[in-house]
């Protein structure tokens, strides 16, 4: 339905105009422009031609001047003459047929009608409520019309009610127009420039520049360097720049319950100066993330968090203690450390020579235990893990030093032929050793149960998504995460997200696999149904090229299934 004549008024009121209505003649006037705006014709209230034409060229002068054009001679500003073509003509039911206000959104007088009879008073509440005006028009031809039905449903006039706010963009704007900058800065740790000049490929892991592998003169190959870099780790000893991993402070008289309530393990009882690992489910009892939770002090824990994971984390962690109100504080220190792993079987000699107030020896330092003092003369937070499958430290300092760490480490393990490995080579002997990767080996649906982790669930206690464990725990799902190899190599390579197939239908897929240098073959994780998952059973793996490959399904822990190696 048409209840008069609207001027585009859109693009003034977005140069900070303000509207205004004459209720006795229905036309709509704006003042308050900025001096470098001027208007032209009928939104200025010229409506014939002639002098919708003399008043263009009258203000197209009036800017030219403003720009600082000579104008020869000014046109003068011509009398408005001609009455307006609109007037407030009235509103009354059609007999037939619908009384339309807006086409887009489907709204008809009743629509509007009922939402001011519902408390919406305001016009801006009335668009909100009723959506009126949001559809592609953007309440071209709907503006006035709903402005005249509030404006009679409570009694005022339609200079009282106003119009809706218009925003910017005033015609639609393609998705490519509104591109622009990333502003998603990418991230280098303290050591970055220490891998540069060793020689080093890139990668990046959520924000952050990592190294991929180190290439050289005899190893061009990024298959050569990673297994290289894997060989010389498992047989010798390495370093990892791991400062990407998340960082956060947990502190406070109820610091232990916090972790409690926030991950499925138990945390009350860890003795201090020990580690734990860390999983998280969420509300739905998903795997969201996992971690490391070291007990400096009774009322003081310092934990790990995926690299990608930990601003969501963090995140997470406020948003629960909103509502707890626990007596805690959740610190992010990410960017405050920056850490490295040293791991292999000589990673404690190295070790040794860069420390005199710690004792390093297996007795004193045992896998798991959190401990406290210098390297090279640095102040350090140092935990005993073996996420790559071998006796391992992480050593945490403060991000100024991290530099000084690298150099200090990479001269104390000179004589051992130590070597840098990259994130290529980690994620290789972690698959070895049969860990997952948040993220990669688990979706928006998997739980700790599909990953054969329960034996990090505390039963005893609540933490967010234990009750949709237990109900989860009554109906199983159809799959489980399984290790696999293959007895012979396709020509074409199994990879990352190749299909799972069960009597002609999809059954899973295939999340992490490799090249074992270690064990000299094909290893990898991957979803199968429930029925394949027992040691011993085989699987159907579909590859790219649509062939298929038999595949047998072995204990995920392909190296080292005793931890012989990790607890020296």
């Amino acid at each position: 339905m048409s209840v008069g004549y609207t001027p585009t008024y859109q693009l003034p009121i977005q140069a900070g105009g303000k509207i205004g209505y004459e209720d006795a003649t229905a036309t709509v006037s704006l003042t308050g422009l900025p001096d470098n705006v001027h208007l032209a014709g009928a939104i200025d209230g010229y409506y014939a031609i002639e002098e919708t034409l003399a008043h263009g060229r009258h203000q197209g002068q009036k800017a030219a001047q403003l720009c600082g054009l000579a104008v020869a001679k000014l046109v003068e500003e011509p009398a408005r003459t001609a009455a307006s073509p609109s007037h407030p003509w009235p509103i009354f039911p059609h007999p037939d047929g619908k009384d339309f206000v807006d086409f887009d959104e489907d709204l008809q007088v009743k629509d509007i009608r009922n939402a001011v009879g519902d408390g919406y008073r305001e016009l801006e509440l009335v668009k909100r409520y009723s959506t009126v005006g949001m559809g592609p028009s953007q309440g071209r031809h709907a503006a006035l019309a709903t402005a005249r039905l509030v404006a009679d449903k409570t009694d005022r006039s339609v200079a009282q009610i106003g119009v809706t706010t218009a925003r910017p963009p005033f015609t639609a704007e393609k998705i490519a127009v509104l591109a622009g900058r990333q502003f998603d800065p990418k991230r280098k740790t303290a050591m970055h420039y220490r891998h540069e000049e060793f020689g080093v490929e890139w990668l990046l892991a959520g924000n952050w520049v990592r190294p991929a592998y180190y290439p050289n003169k005899d190893r061009k190959q990024a298959k050569d360097c990673i297994d290289f870099e894997v060989n010389n780790a498992r047989n010798n000893v390495g370093i990892v720049d791991v400062s990407t991993l998340g960082g956060l402070d947990v502190r406070g008289p109820d610091a232990a319950e916090f972790l409690n309530r926030m991950y499925t393990f138990a945390y009350a009882k860890l003795p201090v100066g020990k580690t734990r690992y860390l999983l998280m489910t969420n509300e739905a009892g998903t795997v969201i993330d996992d971690g490391v939770a070291c007990r400096l002090a009774d009322d003081y824990f310092y934990i790990t968090a995926t690299t990608t994971g930990v601003e969501r984390i963090y995140r997470n962690m406020l948003w629960w203690n909103a509502q707890w109100q626990l007596d805690v504080d959740i610190v992010n220190v990410t960017s405050a450390y920056s850490a490295l792993n040293l791991a292999g079987p000589n990673a404690r000699k190295v070790l040794e020579k860069l420390t005199s107030d710690i004792d390093c020896s297996s007795e004193a330092f045992p896998y798991l235990a959190y401990r406290e003092g210098t390297v090279a003369g640095i102040p350090a937070r140092l935990f005993r893990v073996g996420f790559v499958g071998e006796l391992g430290y992480e050593i945490h300092v403060p991000s100024r030093y991290g530099e000084a760490l690298w150099d200090a480490v990479m001269e104390a393990g000179a004589e051992f032929d130590i070597h840098p490995f990259g994130l290529e080579a980690q994620r290789v002997m972690r698959l070895e050793k049969g860990h997952v990767i948040v993220g990669q080996d688990t979706d928006g649906l998997t739980s700790p149960e599909e990953l054969d982790m329960t034996w990090a669930i505390a039963k005893k206690k609540f933490f967010v998504g234990k009750r949709s464990l237990q109900i989860r725990d009554k109906q199983l799902s159809e799959r489980k995460l399984i290790g696999f190899t293959v007895k012979d190599d396709p020509a074409n390579p199994i990879l990352e997200s190749n299909l799972v197939i069960r009597d002609g239908k999809i059954a899973g897929f295939v999340t992490s696999v490799c090249q074992s240098p270690t064990l000299n073959k094909t290893i990898g994780l991957a979803y199968a149904a429930r029925e394949d998952a027992k040691i011993g059973s085989e699987i159907e793996l579909r590859l790219s090229n649509g062939s298929t490959i038999a595949a047998q399904v072995i204990s995920p822990h392909f190296y080292d299934p005793e931890n012989k190696r990790q607890e020296l």
